[in-house]
């Protein structure tokens, strides 16, 4: 008996859809009540985070309560004891009495509050005063040598000269930030502990169906829904212990007298209280069974639809493959081959002719390529495309590399001196500009260029690092390279607008109308240009300089492993800024600006900031916590030296090599030629571009086009110091063809124009 291919087919891809529906509704039911159990540990931890939060914020508003009360200055004759006579004595008792009285009337959440005097031993509270307290009465005296400034007692029984209550107590060091032994006294308020649970149950609404209760560091019972339990010590408990141990928040699972139940805790930042949910397992899990109950039975129900589908669907679908079979067998035999089995072999010829109709389709879509680039590009520009990870496969599949940030766009007009161009001409042109864009872009950074039509191409660079200054100044020279090639080899005429650098992509489209603001200057500034946006920008005329001076050096001496000269130059910084009567918080904003250049000087030689900042995880807190600025200046000069001490490591595992030391020697000798390229370095030194730029990025910790701005910038401040020769003189001198493009290096480089540095710069060392 002969199977049909209608048979063969239906017992075997019957087989398969119900080994994958079995499989899928499996993994659909692990998922699912998986997630939901997830979800449903989420929302308990959710409102133990609410609790936390509205805890927090009350206790917080506490705080700045009793900071803003013990403000008043007959708190200071208080606590200090001073009085000019007995008239004056009872003044400010009355005076405080009173105040403390009016505080207590106006904010009912609170149910006592205490001032206690170290010096004379008197404490006072809003309905009591008691002279020289015994330590009966005078709880308070037990915590004036507690090393933090404010501390938050668990619950406790305290006697405010009415009656005894269950609160909670805020105590606060006075004066305010006084260490253990210059306290004059403290001062304390408390909430009580029905009213803490209160503000607690309004975030269960709908009642919490377990236990909640709040524990201090020491497993001692803060509030506890059952009264019963207040002043225990749970340490003991096992779970507890777990509970104490864990510094974050999360859920387990026990049994509690023989009950299965769930545990969800949190701890808190601002106390470190631990907040703990204590819920039946039933009362959890009760929606998941709902859920599993119905994927159960919706996964029955499709078992029997696939049964259905594999025995009457299924066979109608394959029907016409058995008459197409047939078909071919029929014209075997009118072709004298003979009868042959209806089979799938008889299908081979079609399957040859699918796979060359895929080749065909292949060679469209390669053929495609180009337009698809150029319509990608153009919804990049026009804001149409913003996402780069949905887009990256398309980009992946084009052959185009870019990076997820840090872009700038560039709009192009090409052009003949003296000749209106043919459109023709003006395609083929365009194209010639792209691909040597491309190609100069692609040596040490990502990008693409495309053509926009009449003789304009858009040009978008990303880069993988460096600020916004940085890569603005590494565009340009790109493209004055390209400017410089386009003249020389086809003697065309360049005009680029050049728009300001965006970190994501969505601001592209911002880039590109600066880039065709900049080009419409192309009358001002003439053809064969570069034109950026910032040159149309009003300067900024903040104090600069002054900053600019003052940091730099530090910086310098930090890259050049001079220890010496990097103390002195911050020594120097910080005697300005104190002699300028910089205010506390700027000399702070002052060390922080300082570390973080730093940090970012060792990151572009090479080390990850994860390495750099491993000493630097408490620096916030240790500046804030800096007497004066001298303990400041100290902290970051051994933050500094550390950072050298990096610095000289990593050179030190490098070592040198020979390649690198004449290339920058052929560099130093040649940086006056405007034509000093990679590609020259390649063809001297036979070596590719690509690798020349990562040989010189791993042993000069910089890239080649950064290198050879620094080296003519420095020659040009040294003939600056000349003043007979002209800025025009200078820029030629220094490898720059074009005066304005040397200006505008030279600004970005070093803040200043070259008349400004010679006016201002050198004033001082001429003097």
């Amino acid at each position: 008996m002969r199977t049909s291919i209608s048979g063969k087919a239906m017992i075997l891809y019957g087989i398969v859809f119900l080994f994958i529906i079995t499989l899928t509704f499996w993994l659909s039911y692990a998922g699912t009540v998986g997630r939901l159990q997830k979800d449903l540990e989420d929302a308990n931890l959710a409102l133990l985070k609410q609790v936390d939060s509205k805890v927090e914020a009350a206790f917080r508003q506490t705080e700045k309560d009793l900071l803003s009360m013990a403000e008043g200055l007959e708190f200071v004759y208080f606590m200090n004891n001073s009085y000019s006579d007995d008239g004056h004595r009872y003044s400010i008792y009355y005076t405080l009495t009173n105040r403390l009285k009016e505080f207590i009337w106006n904010n009912p959440n609170y149910s006592s509050v205490f001032a206690y005097s170290h010096i004379s031993g008197d404490l006072m509270t809003e309905e009591t005063y008691l002279k020289q307290a015994s330590s009966e009465f005078n709880w308070l005296a037990q915590y004036l040598n507690m090393p933090e400034y404010f501390k938050w007692l668990s619950t406790q029984k305290v006697w405010d000269g009415h009656e005894t209550q269950d609160v909670i107590t805020l105590v606060r060091s006075f004066p305010s930030l006084s260490s253990p032994g210059f306290r004059k006294g403290l001062m304390a308020i408390s909430i009580k502990e029905a009213q803490l649970f209160q503000m607690i149950q309004t975030i269960y609404e709908d009642g919490h169906g377990g236990q909640f209760f709040i524990l201090d560091a020491e497993g001692n019972v803060v509030t506890h829904d059952d009264k019963s339990q207040l002043y225990r010590n749970m340490k003991s408990l096992p779970y507890i212990q777990t509970i104490l141990m864990d510094p974050g928040s999360g859920a387990l699972n026990m049994k509690l007298d023989g009950i299965k139940e769930s545990v969800f805790y949190r701890t808190s930042g601002y106390t470190g209280w631990k907040f703990v949910s204590i819920v039946p397992e039933s009362a959890v899990f009760e929606p998941i069974k709902v859920t599993r109950n119905l994927l159960l039975t919706f996964a029955v129900l499709m078992f029997f639809l696939a049964l259905a589908a594999l025995f009457y669907v299924n066979r109608w679908t394959f029907k016409p493959l058995d008459r197409l079979a047939g078909k071919l067998s029929g014209l075997n035999k009118r072709r004298g081959h003979g009868e042959e089995s209806i089979g799938l072999r008889n299908l081979e010829h079609i399957f040859d002719e699918m796979v060359t109709d895929r080749e065909h389709l292949e060679q469209h879509v390669r053929d495609s390529k180009p337009m698809l680039k150029w319509k990608i590009m153009m919804d990049v520009l026009n804001g149409n495309r913003s996402d780069f990870h949905a887009m990256y496969h398309h980009l992946e599949f084009l052959g185009i590399h870019m990076y997820s940030e840090r872009f700038i766009v560039c709009t192009a007009e090409i052009g003949k001196e003296g000749e209106q161009l043919a459109p023709r001409d003006e395609t083929l042109y365009t194209y010639m500009f792209c691909n040597v864009a491309e190609e100069l872009i692609r040596t040490e950074h990502a990008g693409l260029a495309i053509d926009l039509g009449g003789g304009q191409a858009a040009v978008l660079l990303s880069f993988a690092e460096g600020d916004a200054e940085q890569n603005h100044l590494r565009t340009l020279v790109i493209l004055e390279l390209i400017l410089d090639i386009m003249k020389r080899q086809f003697g065309l005429t360049v005009t680029v607008g050049v728009g300001k650098c965006r970190m994501e992509m969505k601001e592209i489209p911002n880039s590109f109308d600066e880039s065709q603001k900049a080009l419409h200057y192309k009358m001002i500034f003439g053809k064969h240009s570069v034109i950026s946006v910032d040159d149309l920008q009003p300067p900024d005329r903040q104090d600069y300089y002054k900053l600019s001076r003052m940091i730099d050096p530090v910086m310098e001496a930090m890259r050049q492993i001079d220890r010496v000269k990097m103390l002195t130059y911050l020594s120097e910084t910080f005697r300005e800024a104190v002699e300028s009567n910089l205010p506390p918080e700027l000399i702070r904003q002052l060390c922080y600006d300082l570390v973080m250049k730093s940090l970012q000087t060792v990151k572009s030689i090479g080390i990850e900031p994860e390495i750099s900042m491993g000493p630097l995880s408490n620096f916030y807190d240790r500046i804030g916590k800096c007497e004066n600025w001298k303990d400041a200046e100290r902290l970051v000069g051994d933050t500094l030296e550390g950072l050298a001490a990096q610095i000289e490591e990593k050179r030190n595992q490098r070592g040198k090599n020979e390649t690198i030391e004449r290339m920058l020697d052929y560099i130093r000798e040649h940086y006056q030629e405007y034509d000093l390229s990679l590609d020259r370095l390649a063809e001297m030194f036979h070596l590719t571009p690509p690798y020349i730029s990562k040989l010189f990025k791993d042993h000069t910790e910089s890239n080649f086009i950064d290198y050879m701005i620094e080296i003519r910038i420095k020659a040009a401040m040294e003939l600056l110091k000349d003043k007979s020769i002209k800025v025009n003189d200078v820029s030629g001198a220094v490898g720059y063809a074009n005066t304005r493009s040397f200006l505008r290096t030279f600004k970005k480089y070093t803040g200043v124009t070259p008349t400004e540095y010679r006016e201002h710069m050198l004033k001082p060392v001429s003097s």
